[in-house]
C-alpha cells in the first residue's frame, strides 16, 4: 500500500495488485492517526530489513531478543519475557526454533532446575553481528531520511508515546 495526495486535499491508498495499480480509496481520518503512521512505519521498515537481510532468517523480534541475550549472558526465561513485554508461552516457541537453528542455548539453572539460563552459541554471535550490520545500514538509511536533530527528536517522541501507553 502506498499513500498518496488526490486532487482534493484528501489522502487515498494506491494498492497494488498482481503487479498492477488498483483504484484509489479515501483512507478517511487514518492519515491522521499517529498509531496508523507507526503501524506504516514499522511495516516498511520491516519490509526493508527483509529485503536487505532476509537471508539471515532473523526477524526484527529474534533480532532484539539475540542483543538482549548477548547483553545478559545466561538470563532466565522469565526475565527475558519480562523484559520485553511478553509472557512466558509465547516467548518459548521461539526460544526453541532459535534452539534448533544452533543460535541460542538453554540451560538448566543450577539455583532453580524449573528455570533455563539462556545464552547466545557462537553461531548466534555470529548470526547477530550479521543482522546488526544490516540493521545499522537501514539505521542510516532512516536517518538519512531526517533532517538534523530529528532523529533524536523522533526517539525522545516515541520514548513517550511508548510510556504514556505502557500499563502502570
Amino acid at each position: 500500500m502506498v499513500d498518496r495526495k488526490v486532487s482534493d486535499g484528501g489522502t487515498a491508498a494506491l494498492t497494488e495488485m498482481g503487479g498492477q495499480a488498483a483504484q484509489a480509496h479515501d483512507l478517511g481520518p487514518l492519515p491522521d492517526y499517529v498509531g496508523y503512521n507507526l503501524r506504516r512505519a514499522q511495516v516498511a521498515s520491516f519490509k526493508h530489513l527483509d529485503r536487505i537481510a532476509g537471508a539471515l532468517e532473523l526477524s526484527p523480534g529474534q533480532f532484539s531478543l539475540l542483543v538482549f541475550l548477548k547483553a545478559n549472558p545466561g538470563v532466565s526465561q522469565k526475565s527475558v519475557s519480562h523484559a520485553f513485554g511478553v509472557d512466558t508461552s509465547t516467548l518459548s516457541p521461539v526460544l526453541a526454533m532459535l534452539s534448533a537453528r544452533g543460535l541460542v542455548h538453554r540451560k538448566r539453572a543450577s539455583h532453580d532446575r524449573r528455570n533455563y539460563a539462556i545464552s547466545l552459541t557462537a553461531d548466534g554471535r555470529r548470526h547477530l553481528a550479521d543482522m546488526r550490520a544490516h540493521i545499522e545500514a537501514q539505521e542510516a538509511l532512516m536517518g538519512d531520511a531526517l533532517d538534523p536533530g530529528e532523529r533524536e527528536m523522533l526517539l525522545r517522541m516515541l520514548r513517550k508515546v511508548a510510556a504514556a501507553l505502557e500499563p502502570g
